[in-house]
């Protein structure tokens, strides 16, 4: 834990022997909570804010952390939602990406692990725990890389979800390309060499995409959580490199500007929330995850109260 400075928090940290542990004696504790798994694998650290025992609401926020801007010598865990769900008194779970901390120089990871590891299986487990313990509908939570992270981790959820994301990567190899050399260099040990030749990409993929999700672009992704909610900003180059691919998998609609409902409950909204791949407004996000939390909201009905939101 070299890399981690949880004392940054100022809230108590409980360790866990295993998921085990952590499901029979977490006792809904809020904190940070570490959850620790086999030999060579990355523990989770989880924060849980002190709204997690309100008894009325029957859905969980869980949130997902983007790309940590001017990172410097900062140290993980990173979390984020805290300030969101507080003002509102909303119950948070915020999941931390372990990639971070084994790598200080490292800004994003997209929540994939590495190739030696079972990241994703043991944060699926982590997160059907959490839902074991507190009965509730899970809301995976997130924007751009965090964004990515959420759409993954729903589409292979079993348990009922709910994804709120905006201005998501659904390939990390379309994102900005210094990011991914760099998750490249530190998860996968690629050479520089490799990394400045022109077929680095296609040479790269070959050797991840059977260890690590490097992409959410299957049929199925927007529809297989319970209800979906997708924010993009018009002018976001994301629109085109990242939501299309997937929305053309998805149906044979056109994409167009506003509201495109799959159904009633899987909805992707194209405005100008923002500018480029700037986050819509916190005022949005807040006001459409406060709705959510009633898990009888249908989501269009919802996003139609916002024609416009910049």
């Amino acid at each position: 834990m070299a890399n981690k400075n949880f004392k940054q928090w100022q809230v108590l940290h409980y360790v866990w022997d295993d998921i085990d542990d952590f499901k029979n004696r977490w006792n809904t504790l809020p904190g940070i909570h570490t959850i620790q798994f086999g030999d060579g694998e990355s523990p989770i650290d989880i924060y849980v804010n002190e709204h997690i025992n309100s008894s009325d609401f029957k859905a969980q926020p869980v949130f997902f952390t983007g790309a940590i801007s001017s990172r410097g010598d900062k140290k993980g865990p990173f979390f984020s939602g805290l300030g969101l769900t507080n003002n509102k008194k909303l119950p948070l779970v915020a999941i931390a990406d372990p990639s971070l901390d084994d790598d200080v120089s490292l800004s994003l990871a997209w929540y994939t692990g590495g190739p030696n590891d079972n990241f994703t299986a043991n944060l699926l487990a982590t997160l059907s725990a959490l839902q074991e313990s507190l009965n509730r509908e899970l809301i995976f939570i997130g924007g751009s890389g965090g964004g990515f992270a959420a759409l993954n981790v729903a589409s292979r959820f079993k348990g009922d979800s709910t994804a709120l994301v905006w201005n998501p990567q659904t390939d990390l190899y379309e994102y900005a390309e210094r990011f991914v050399k760099a998750y490249l260099r530190s998860r996968f040990n690629f050479a520089f060499a490799t990394l400045g030749s022109p077929d680095w990409k296609q040479y790269c993929k070959s050797r991840t995409d059977s260890k690590v999700p490097t992409n959410v672009l299957r049929s199925q992704t927007l529809t297989t959580p319970r209800r979906l909610i997708y924010l993009q900003n018009s002018a976001d180059w994301h629109r085109s490199k990242h939501l299309l691919p997937l929305w053309s998998l998805t149906t044979q609609k056109e994409l167009q500007e506003g509201i495109n409902s799959l159904d009633g409950n899987h909805v992707v909204f194209v405005s100008e929330f923002a500018e480029g791949h700037a986050p819509p407004p916190s005022s949005l996000i807040a006001s459409l995850l406060e709705q959510l939390m009633d898990t009888a909201m249908n989501v269009k009905d919802l996003v139609f109260q916002y024609p416009n939101s910049k």
